[in-house]
């Protein structure tokens, strides 16, 4: 991964702060997309001492916020000439929290773990063609249900913070498969993965402990095993050219969600909503 240059987002704990470490002991350049700067600063700080990085950037964006991601995207272009990879991992669970809206007024979960990929991806498109062969990596999760194209915000079912996640990330999958077939010709590859059921993640910061300690005692899945996959996806040359699948512990995996009507539908409702803005 020497001079591969990589964004990723929510990079500042967990899993993303895990991806991030492994990718500078592989020798990526990384630009940390992060919601809290100083917070940011403390954890490039971390991965340069523990993995030898070289070159940590830190760069705020706010994930449900689509001024902050074009801002973020802006700056970003403006201040580089490349994108080799984009790791789409920022990501929110409402936990025992009640339905809430973004800046933007849109159901806060959708906003963050769809529209913040969607928006992302879409801004910084154009440069990793112009980078290709490049590779996009879009964290899903095997916990996906619920999904509901005519109320994904929730406005006429009761809100539930588990289900609005469950959907969010079925949502994750459907948009990759929908940019790997308009990627098809362009070198640049999206591909969505799983870590497993992890407690040890800010994921869980809003649920009651006692889930939380059941969520332990039902899986010993490290941190370190959950953020492997993705690190996997956005280096290894095992996975070039390979686009449009689904993996866990570096398997491909079959996707119930499999649906070119549902995920051509979700499209262009994320269309309408970064328009809208």
């Amino acid at each position: 991964m020497k001079g591969k240059q990589v964004v990723i987002t929510g990079p500042t704990s967990g899993l993303g702060k895990e991806m991030a470490m492994q990718l500078g002991v592989l020798g990526a350049d990384l630009v940390l997309a992060c919601r809290d700067v100083e917070r940011g600063k403390q954890t490039a700080n971390e991965i340069a001492q523990r993995s030898g990085a070289k070159h940590i950037d830190v760069m705020h964006m706010d994930a449900s916020s689509q001024a902050s991601i074009r801002k973020f995207a802006s700056q970003y272009r403006e201040k580089y000439s490349r994108l080799d990879i984009l790791i789409n991992n920022a990501g929110m669970n409402r936990g025992m929290h009640p339905r809430e809206k973004s800046v933007d007024g849109i159901e806060l979960t959708f906003a963050t773990n769809v529209l913040g990929y969607f928006l992302l991806t879409q801004e910084l498109l154009d440069l990793l063609k112009a980078s290709a062969p490049a590779r996009i990596v879009n964290v899903a999760s095997q916990f996906a249900s619920d999904l509901d194209l005519d109320d994904l915000q929730f406005e006429r079912r009761p809100f539930e913070s588990a289900k609005a996640y469950a959907q969010s990330k079925a949502c994750d999958r459907l948009f990759t498969w929908a940019l790997a077939r308009r990627l098809k010709g362009t070198q640049v590859t999206s591909n969505a993965m799983a870590p497993g059921l992890i407690a040890e993640t800010g994921l869980f910061r809003h649920s009651p402990p006692e889930l939380v300690a059941g969520l332990r005692k039902r899986s010993a899945r490290t941190i370190v095993q959950g953020a492997d996959t993705a690190v996997w996806l956005a280096s290894s040359p095992e996975v070039d050219s390979v686009s449009g699948r689904f993996f866990y512990d570096r398997k491909k995996i079959p996707c119930e969600f499999r649906n070119t009507k549902a995920e051509e539908k979700l499209w262009k409702i994320c269309e309408s909503l970064i328009e809208a803005v």
